[in-house]
């Protein structure tokens, strides 16, 4: 270690886990990435020497000398950075090595996004209640170590909050806080999957002891499961594959989504919630299911619950589970309809009703068949009897005919007589018809002889009146008509006098024209006669013939 002109002590050594945190607990240290060293304020000098002197480290002239004259300065008291950099030394003879601790991660959540997280460490009595707490630490590099060695173990599960892990620490106190923490190192995976089998276990246990494991696959399922309920997140992939999946089959599937959360503390909560909605309309659905897409075997941990085992074994519908992939199993799985994912699920459904269709499609043609067959059996009968109806017709329709040419001979026989006596009938009938008009005519030209000869008598008679009242009506008559006529004449008169005067002829004699169309009709406007219309002036003596060159402008 070496002093600097300006004011600091770096400090140089191999990589050491031990030396790093021990350097890490100096106050104001800085670390330059570039050289590859540590740097603390020189007004650290006692501490700095008195820490790592006894790690074997060595210190230049300058650095001693800055020792032994700040050193007579701190004999009779600490600082507070020395006092944490001695708990912080002990602590670390204490533990000199690295150690495993079990605890669950709380907290962790919060740093997801970052290079390293600080969290903590928790331990819970049975009734789930916190009895201790430990902060941890994982550092950058760390992390990415342990995050490496998941991924070498196919990522079993993600390291988050409430996980139950087995971690390799070690045991650490923040010099400029006087905090004490661990720092993580490793992770066992295999013993946090341990964990999450065993709790599946004894909840399967359980559900055996109470008799319900079994119950909700021993429920018949529908032939045609088309009412269908979805419990899953809502706009997952895990949605979207199941909706699609039904849809593409061609089949007239009825889906009903009830969102839920399906990772996290909430998940228990959210699917018994969504569970009790449908179980509230179990007349409207044929089927249920719960899907998720895949993830780590801890995020389907979270359907490892009694409460969820239970609902689902006691569910009054089947309830089809697609949960993660094929290989990852959760406590619905054992109770409930196990596909291998949310894809599967729905094309158990799909397959479902499509056995029903073939069943169906099978049958109908066996029936048809059957049905086929039948009608050929009746067809070569019915034809059978259509020939025996033949037959009997024709023979039917032979006697016929013979009776009714008989009949027939026998009709005009009768007829021919009934003919000549209806003649003889009616020549008697005309004979004396013809004797009863002949009188009665008579009988009638003898009276209008009578009504003639009386007309006759009246007529001259009528004549002879009228005539004396014409002459009488001659002598008044001819004095009235005068005066009318003469009083008619007269309007007449005025009446022409009139005519006379409102003749256009009149106009054109007094040296006026009377311009028409072609056609014969009267021009009262300029805009009748557009450029080159042909038009005709009547003038006092003969006519002109004209032809238009437009309206002048200006004119009126």
């Amino acid at each position: 270690m070496t002093a600097t002109r300006r004011g600091l002590l770096r400090i140089e050594f191999e990589y050491d886990p031990r030396l790093v945190s021990l350097v890490r607990g100096l106050p104001n240290r800085r670390w330059n990435n570039e050289e590859k060293h540590w740097t603390v304020p020189a007004e650290h000098v006692v501490a700095v020497v008195e820490l790592l002197g006894a790690e074997g480290f060595t210190f230049d002239e300058e650095t001693r000398k800055l020792y032994e004259a700040r050193r007579g300065e701190a004999v009779q008291h600490l600082t507070v950075a020395q006092l944490n950099l001695a708990v912080k030394k002990a602590l670390l003879s204490a533990f000199p090595s690295s150690l495993w601790v079990v605890g669950e991660v709380s907290g962790f959540n919060k740093n997801a996004h970052k290079k390293w997280a600080d969290f903590h460490l928790l331990e819970r009595d049975s009734t789930g209640i916190v009895v201790a707490r430990v902060d941890a630490v994982l550092f950058a590099e760390d992390r990415q170590r342990v995050e490496e060695q998941l991924r070498r173990e196919g990522d079993p599960f993600r390291l988050e909050d409430e996980v139950q892990v087995r971690v390799l620490v070690q045991v650490d106190l923040r010099a400029e806080s006087g905090q004490y923490r661990v720092l993580v190192k490793e992770i066992d995976p295999l013993y946090t999957l341990g964990e999450v089998a065993r709790r599946r276990e004894e909840i399967l246990r359980a559900l055996t002891a109470e008799g319900i494991l079994e119950r909700n696959r021993s429920l018949p399922f529908p032939e045609l499961p088309l009412r269908v309920g979805l419990v899953t997140s809502l706009g997952s992939d895990a949605e979207h594959d199941v909706l699609r999946t039904l849809r593409e089959s061609g089949f007239s599937f009825q889906v009903t989504v009830h969102g839920a959360r399906v990772q996290g503390p909430h998940t228990e909560a959210s699917v018994l919630n969504a569970l009790d909605w449908f179980r509230d309309r179990a007349s409207e659905f044929d089927v249920v299911l719960i899907c998720r897409g895949g993830g780590s075997r801890t995020d389907l941990a979270w359907f490892d619950s009694v409460a969820l085992g239970r609902a689902v074994a006691t569910f009054p519908l089947p309830v089809v589970v697609g949960i993660g992939h094929e290989e990852d199993r959760c406590v619905l799985d054992e109770v409930g309809w196990r596909t291998k994912t949310p894809t599967a699920a729905a094309q158990f459904l799909v397959g479902r009703v499509q056995e029903a269709r073939d069943r169906i499609e099978a049958a109908v043609a066996a029936i048809l068949a059957r049905a086929g067959a039948r009608v050929g059996e009746e067809g070569e009968a019915h034809r059978a009897r259509a020939l025996r109806l033949a037959r009997a017709a024709r023979v039917h329709v032979g006697h016929e005919a013979r009776e009714l040419l008989h009949r027939a001979q026998r009709l005009r026989r009768g007829i021919r007589g009934r003919l000549l006596a209806a003649r003889e009938r009616a020549l008697r009938f005309a004979l004396s018809l013809h004797r009863a008009a002949d009188a009665r005519l008579g009988r009638g030209m003898a009276h209008l002889a009578d009504v003639a000869a009386r007309l006759a008598r009246g007529a001259r008679r009528t004549l002879v009146a009228a005539d004396q009242h014409v002459s009488q009506a001659a002598v008044e008559i001819p004095s009235r008509s005068r005066t009318w006529v003469t009083r008619a004449r007269e309007r007449l008169e005025g009446q022409t006098k009139r005519l006379h005067a409102l003749d256009p002829q009149r106009v054109v004699e007094r040296g006026y024209a009377i311009v028409r169309l072609a056609g014969g009709g009267v021009v009262t406007d300029a805009g009748q006669a557009p450029p080159q219309t042909l038009l005709r002036a009547q003038l006092r003596r003969g006519v002109l013939r004209l032809r238009s060159e437009g309206e002048e402008e200006g004119g009126e």
